[in-house]
């Protein structure tokens, strides 16, 4: 039997431990993906209506956990919605929380994602690139691409290795390997805003611009698929 991939194994203990040390489920669910439910939620919601103001909007949120930016959008009507993440358990939180029947939420196990070439408006990676290695950032930029309509757009987090606040976030490495060993925390990674325009760019992205301040607590990379790209 194949090893299951880092983010998997690492998300599944710490889901576990969270149940432990939470005053409940929804607790639980809502602390794996960083807390804050509500707020952070509404203002992710804002970025991503921001990007496409007006008409019908297919948005792809990989890595959606319990659904904040999903529950802040879930009144939008032009919004559609297809949210991905490999913990089954916070999936159904997430569509049990915004009880969109038209909405699609699926678990998933690799980093390839089950949706038809050239459909999506809008993918983001909120709080995903922070969690994985080049390599697995790289496939899900190609996935972006793909799944991408020429002029769509991709909004993707990050933490930057160049920011001090940022690296206030992240302890000792000899201490945050023992924190994963222990269902404490998950594989945290700083990238530099040139590795990443790099890898978008190699990806066949046009960047757009840099969030480097707001509440998220982390930069937000903004990039488009050329318009271009639908008669390669």
């Amino acid at each position: 039997m194949l090893a299951q991939p880092h983010y998997i194994r690492e998300y599944r203990r710490l889901l576990r431990n969270l149940r432990k040390t939470s005053a409940s489920e929804t607790e639980a669910l809502e602390r794996a993906v960083g807390g804050s439910y509500e707020a952070t939620g509404k203002t992710q919601a804002k970025l991503v209506l921001d990007l496409v103001t007006e008409g019908p909007v297919h948005l792809i949120d990989v890595g959606c956990g319990s659904g904040r930016l999903a529950y802040a959008l879930r009144d939008e009507a032009r919004v559609s919605y297809s949210g991905f993440d490999i913990l089954p358990d916070l999936i159904a939180h997430a569509e049990k929380m915004c009880d969109r029947p038209d909405w699609r939420f699926e678990p998933i196990s690799s980093l390839a994602l089950p949706v038809e070439d050239a459909t999506g408006d809008i993918v983001v990676f909120m709080s995903v690139f922070t969690h994985l290695k080049p390599a697995e950032i790289r496939t899900y930029l190609a996935e972006a691409v793909r799944i991408l309509k020429p002029g769509g757009y991709i909004a993707a987090s990050y933490f930057d290795a160049d920011d001090p606040k940022h690296a206030e976030l992240f302890p000792p490495t000899p201490v945050q390997y023992l924190a994963r060993i222990f269902g404490r925390d998950v594989l945290r990674i700083r990238l530099r805003r040139n590795e990443l325009e790099t890898w978008m760019k190699e990806a066949g992205l046009v960047l757009e611009r840099a969030l480097t301040d707001g509440p998220l607590l982390q930069h937000v990379m903004i990039a488009r698929k050329p318009v271009e790209a639908a008669s390669q």
